[in-house]
């Protein structure tokens, strides 16, 4: 008996899927998009309503004045300059929408603006955390000083233990979107998104 062998059959190598864009720059890009566009509408808002209180004239007689010591550095800062903040706030979303959009048309410029509005809100995050532990400071050496002295130990103590806890939270919350920003920027300066990029570059 003879045995012939069969013919080897080709090899069919897969094709690529879609058009090489790795799968979550898209989703990713959409989803910051939305982020900012309503981000964008807040802080509009917050602009607008700002400023009506800036001018109001109810506002300044209330004011007129009155003793405001007990209110934080920080937060007299926020209110003599609340409208140039907001405003501020409302450019930074609208670059990040544009930037958004940019990346989605993939566009070279887009790429790197994300990767600054990346670093810059991770920033601002801990920004927040010292305006809030600013805060808790200041009420702990100003509030006792103006209670009963029966109430200021115990008042001292609730707002030593709202300090960490707060501060605590935001400093977390800050450390862990610094985390995801880095991973992000090291993500999207890898060789397969910085190709893809390259070949819309000017």
């Amino acid at each position: 008996m003879s045995s012939t062998t069969p013919p080897l059959l080709p090899v069919a190598n897969p094709r690529p899927k879609g058009d090489g864009t790795p799968t979550f720059l898209s989703p990713l890009a959409k989803s910051v998009l939305v982020v900012c566009i309503l981000s964008a509408v807040c802080w509009g808002g917050g602009a607008i309503f700002a400023a009506l209180l800036t001018n109001s004239a109810w506002l300044k007689a209330q004011l007129q004045g009155a003793d405001l010591s007990w209110v934080p550095s920080s937060l007299r800062w926020f209110g003599r300059h609340a409208v140039a903040v907001n405003v501020g706030m409302l450019v930074l979303s609208v670059v990040g929408a544009a930037a958004c959009w940019g990346i989605l048309r993939r566009n070279r410029w887009a790429l790197w603006t994300f990767i600054v509005l990346l670093v810059v809100t991770a920033l601002l995050n801990f920004v927040g955390a010292w305006v809030i532990d600013e805060v808790f400071r200041h009420l702990i050496l100003h509030l006792p000083a103006n209670v009963d002295a029966s109430d200021a130990g115990q008042l001292r103590r609730d707002l030593r233990m709202q300090r960490v806890l707060y501060t605590g939270l935001t400093v977390l919350t800050a450390l862990a979107f610094a985390a995801l920003h880095g991973w992000l920027v090291v993500r999207v300066l890898r060789p397969d998104v910085r190709r893809l990029f390259a070949k819309n570059a000017p």
